[in-house]
């Protein structure tokens, strides 16, 4: 039997159905060979817009922000790019920021810029400058930051925004949103991930990957661990600096032994 339907119910669902095709198109499903799985995942052209809109709505709008000095900027465009080469993810430009901010930190935005503070790169050496921007590259390959943008804020909403103006509310709530994981950090599970492919990729570049455990201590001992904050390990969501050496000793080892086996088996 023929079903009618009348033209303003036919109106009213094509928003729907285009709203649908949209947000499909901006998707994509594929392997993750950063993560090993099978992910559903927002396009990489959409993330890569979403960077730029991020940036712009935090007033990122150079990648020397302050008075950052030629050196300091050479230093991890050399490093960065190096460690680019190896990256599981190729599908991204990568982009290396400084900016002049005296903390200890460096943070990854969507399609792969990595923004490092001054105050990190004069305390480490080239081996944990590279074990920092592998890590961040990490973030990048696993799609950490593109992961947290959906859960927090649904796929719809950020296609929307791609294209946006600077200031508009939904450019502002992807803004918030990435101010909110620099600010608190990733998950226990993504920090720990991101760790783990750091170690990697800073080996894979030619790096001592020892350079992750080494900045680790460095963080360590400008916030020591009390004995309140690892009781109170079970209530947090980021994990203890500890547990991060613990675990890039780990996966430095396991290099180690592969090494020392790939050595025996070509004799």
């Amino acid at each position: 039997m023929a079903r009618f339907y009348s033209s303003k119910l036919a109106m009213a669902a094509f928003p729907v159905t285009a709203m649908l095709a949209t947000t499909l198109a901006a998707c994509t499903t594929l392997y993750n060979p950063a993560t090993g799985r099978q992910e559903t995942l927002l396009s990489t052209s959409v993330e890569t817009a979403l960077g730029n809109v991020a940036r712009m709505q935090m007033g990122l709008i150079s990648l020397r922000m302050g008075a950052v000095t030629d050196a300091d900027f050479a230093r991890v465009q050399a490093i960065g790019r190096r460690i680019a080469q190896v990256s599981d993810r190729q599908d991204v430009q990568y982009q290396f920021g400084v900016i002049r901010e005296k903390s200890l930190n460096a943070f990854t935005l969507p399609g792969g810029t990595i923004y490092v503070h001054t105050g990190l790169i004069e305390k480490a050496d080239d081996d944990e400058l590279a074990a920092v921007l592998s890590h961040e590259m990490g973030h990048a390959a696993a799609r950490h930051t593109a992961k947290h943008l959906q859960a927090d804020l649904g796929f719809s909403l950020l296609i929307g925004v791609v294209g946006a103006a600077a200031g508009s509310p939904d450019a502002i709530r992807v803004a918030d949103s990435l101010y909110g994981l620099i600010s608190n950090g990733f998950s226990r599970q993504d920090e720990l991930e991101a760790d783990r492919l750091g170690v990697k990729y800073a080996f894979r570049a030619g790096y001592n990957p020892e350079g992750m455990i080494t900045f680790f201590e460095k963080m360590l001992r400008e916030e020591p661990e009390d004995t309140m904050t690892r009781a109170a390990v079970w209530q947090r969501t980021h994990p203890l600096t500890s547990d991060r050496i613990a675990q890039a000793k780990k996966e430095v080892e396991q290099l180690r032994q592969q090494m020392k086996e790939r050595e025996a088996s070509n004799g």
